[in-house]
């Protein structure tokens, strides 16, 4: 794949991320020597460090660059620059016969020590950053600590070493994890619900624009809609035992509509135009190019979306008491005036909360990564049916 083919095949993003450190050669520096406008080599290097770069991709464009005159230093130094491993870019200049085996031998050395001073640095940066945080976290423990000694009344306030206490006394009860699992169960149907929902309501609205009309008004409803009337309505029509459900899905899915449908929207139009003179079928289209369009959208809405989840399902479990729950805890340990109990519970819900995130977006980080390698898998698919027809005659 050429130069041209690349600017082409890959639209409007931006340059690279801020902060990563300086590149051998600059953007400027590359488009003059390649004669390609800024913009596309930007494009291009962001192409690169997100999804990489095969070789088979890379030896025609060395074999252009060496015909424009380009010395193969430089080739090195601007396919490092946008983001190739030195490593790849050394295998394939050897085996395109533009350096010797002495001299490939020699840089791929010479990256390998690199490699190796970056990684000490980091692994020291990395234990001073932690060192850091723990200091810090150990300083507002003593602060909280100190308070409570200070105030000495555990009704008003319960210091950490109280609240430890309290939460082992929990931890021992033998309904405690079924406590846990019910409220993990009612808050993440719910999330999951409006997750799938606002997901497929977007994607409806964007490829019909009368489906769309009729479903704007409710989203924009339920988004002014104070939580207070949300929770007594719903008492009304489900009950308390269903409440915690139906609270998070409605609260979360007007987040997830939006965001995805601004994601839909994002596309380029030009990356269609091209999936379909190629003869993508509408599942490649949908992976590898609405995919990477939307993923960033569905992320920070799945993030923001997820604390809100458990914030408003613990506040409907805290009103509705429903039995068994982590708000039926809260709530008795607010009437016995148990400020220990409340704060280890309250620890309960931040520890199942920031759990339940970790992994939801560790899935979607998954769901983010680069497919490239299977676009060709199944070559006939992306044949149009003249050059079926073509290669049978």
């Amino acid at each position: 794949m050429t130069w041209g083919m690349l600017k082409e095949r890959f639209g409007k993003r931006g340059a690279t991320a801020a902060g990563e450190p300086a590149p051998r050669m600059q953007i400027s520096a590359i488009a003059a020597k390649i004669g390609l406008p800024e913009e596309r080599v930007a494009q291009i290097a962001q192409m690169i460090k997100s999804q990489g770069l095969a070789d088979s991709q890379m030896g025609p464009m060395m074999r252009m660059a060496t015909e424009k005159g380009v010395e193969p230093r430089e080739i090195l130094d601007m396919l490092t620059s946008l983001g190739v491993s030195q490593g790849q870019v050394v295998r394939v200049m050897s085996s395109q016969g533009l350096i010797d085996d002495t001299e490939a031998q020699r840089l791929i050395e010479e990256e390998r020590h690199a490699a190796e001073a970056r990684a000490a640095a980091d692994k020291q940066s990395g234990a001073r950053r932690f060192a850091r945080k723990a200091g810090i976290i150990v300083f507002w423990l003593a602060v909280w600590q100190l308070l409570d000694m200070v105030i000495d009344n555990r009704l008003v306030l319960a210091g950490p070493i109280r609240v430890a206490q309290a939460l082992v006394e929990q931890i021992g009860q033998p309904d405690f994890w079924v406590i846990c699992g019910a409220s993990f169960g009612r808050i993440a149907l719910g999330f999951l619900l409006s997750f799938v929902v606002g997901f497929l309501l977007a994607l409806m609205s964007c490829r019909h624009r009368l489906f769309r009309d009729f479903v704007d008004p409710i989203i924009s409803l339920l988004r002014t809609i104070p939580v207070a009337s949300f929770i007594i309505l719903l008492l009304i029509w489900v009950g308390n035992q269903a409440l915690t459900v139906f609270l998070a899905f409605f609260i979360v899915l007007p987040l997830i509509y939006t965001n995805m449908v601004t994601g839909f929207e994002s596309v380029d139009r030009q990356m269609l135009e091209m999936a379909r003179v190629y003869g993508l079928s509408r599942w490649r289209t949908f992976l590898y190019i609405y995919r990477p369009a939307f993923m960033p959208f569905l992320m920070s809405s799945t993030k923001i979306s997820l604390g809100m989840t458990w914030k408003s399902g613990i506040m409907a479990e805290v009103l509705a008491t429903p039995k068994p729950s982590i708000g039926k805890e809260m709530a008795t340990a607010r009437t016995f005036l148990d400020t220990p109990d409340l704060l280890a519970w309250t620890v309960v819900v931040m520890v199942l909360s920031f759990l339940f995130e970790k992994a939801f977006m560790e899935l979607l980080k998954r769901a983010n990564r680069p497919l490239g390698g299977f676009i060709g898998s199944d070559g006939g698919e992306a044949d149009s049916g003249e050059d079926k027809e073509a290669r049978n005659g």
